[in-house]
């Protein structure tokens, strides 16, 4: 195991600005908000925005394997595999180098032992916010690239699994309201 911090393993950077690059008659992109970084390592739910493509810088758009952070709390974390989506602001970009495995390092920083790391690095803020030095100084613990693809694998397949789950409760609570509406519906 190797104790680094993660601004020696990957180039990170922050999303685009896009209020500044609104532009009516501009190209229309897919842009990763805030709410499209969700629990569990899930993308969805994309704003669908007319940018300038002459404004957006390339690390702007996202490549396979790169790691996205929101950088306030509750820092969801996701690894993408989806290329060309523009990445908005308070959104850490981390490109890793070839030498560990994307899947693995976004469930390592999920890890309570970062949260508890960006929880003392910005503890004098009201509201938990890290800062991207903060972001690239995070410690983390790293076994050789063959085990962190199998965590990796391991841990992706534990959460399709929870996002399944997830599912059916969902289900079963519309299911339950649905009952009931229609009992009221008699009266």
């Amino acid at each position: 195991m190797n104790k680094v911090k993660l601004n020696d393993i990957a180039e990170i950077q922050t999303g685009l600005s896009y209020r500044r690059y609104l532009d009516e008659n501009g190209r229309e992109f897919n842009v990763i908000v805030q709410r499209s970084i969700q629990k569990d390592g899930i993308l969805k739910d994309f704003e669908k925005i007319r940018l300038n493509p002459e404004s957006i810088k390339p690390h702007h758009f996202t490549e396979p394997g790169d790691v996205l952070m929101k950088m306030p709390y509750p820092y969801d974390v996701v690894c993408v595999s989806q290329p060309g989506l523009v990445v908005s602001d308070r959104i850490a970009i981390i490109r890793l180098n070839h030498h560990h495995d994307p899947s693995f390092i976004a469930h390592l920083l999920t890890n309570a032992h970062i949260k508890k790391q960006l929880y003392e690095l910005s503890s004098t803020e009201r509201i938990s916010h890290a800062s991207l030095r903060q972001i690239k100084e995070l410690k983390l613990v790293l076994p050789d690239l063959e085990t962190q693809k199998k965590y990796g694998e391991l841990l992706d397949t534990i959460n399709e699994k929870l996002y399944a789950d997830q599912k059916v409760v969902d289900y079963d609570r519309d299911l339950k309201e649905g009952i009931l509406n229609r009992l009221w519906g008699e009266f």
